[in-house]
């Protein structure tokens, strides 16, 4: 019997006992072929305390920020140009992800980004697994339709964000509501890592 998920998760390891990285990214546009990466926020948990720095930075990118991205996060070419190219502050996220399990907001668009660029960098991306927030949500709250992080945070009386925002302000969100969804989440037995992963898992990757 396998004791072990693929990547050398424990399989009845403790949520809270479990490394995590919340992230986000911010990019140009909706397409991981056609745009690129502006903006990564990541915040490193054991459970749900935070086990290291927060980890924040703009990306240089090769692409123009489109329209329609810019109303999201009121960022332009203008804003960027000085900012770190890909190689290193995706080196960075990728070091950062070693030996944790990624949680963010409907990640798969995130996640197809992170293949993209590793694959045009070069980098070293590591096995992982993922999580999607709202999949966890909805677990609690099956009622609940829009899984936008405002609205979830508005179900849980958390303050919402402001016209524009960040990788890392979406970061720290998704980690309040994490913190929020996991004792409602160990009150119906959700516990351990491998039924974790069964209600949230995006997708398994190995880059």
């Amino acid at each position: 019997m396998h004791t072990c998920l693929k990547g050398g998760f424990p399989m009845n390891s403790d949520i809270l006992n479990t490394r995590f990285l919340v992230f986000d990214l911010e990019m140009t546009g909706l397409s991981p072929v056609e745009d690129s990466i502006i903006e990564i926020g990541a915040i490193p948990l054991t459970g749900l305390s935070v086990d290291g720095d927060y980890f924040f930075t703009a990306v240089k990118p090769y692409t123009n920020v489109r329209a329609e991205s810019k109303q999201v996060h009121g960022m332009d070419g203008n804003d960027l140009w000085k900012a770190p190219p890909a190689e290193i502050a995706l080196g960075n996220l990728f070091d950062l992800m070693k030996g944790r399990i990624l949680i963010g907001q409907n990640p798969s668009l995130d996640l197809a980004f992170l293949l993209a660029a590793g694959k045009t960098i070069g980098g070293n991306i590591p096995h992982l697994w993922a999580i999607d927030i709202s999949k966890l949500f909805v677990r609690v709250y099956p009622d609940q339709r829009n899984l936008s992080l405002d609205s979830m945070a508005n179900r849980l009386h958390l303050d919402e964000r402001g016209q524009y925002h960040n990788a890392l302000e979406d970061a720290i969100l998704t980690t309040k509501i994490l913190a929020r969804l996991v004792p409602q989440l160990q009150r119906i037995n959700i516990r351990t890592i491998d039924k974790f992963i069964s209600v949230g898992k995006v997708r398994m990757s190995k880059f």
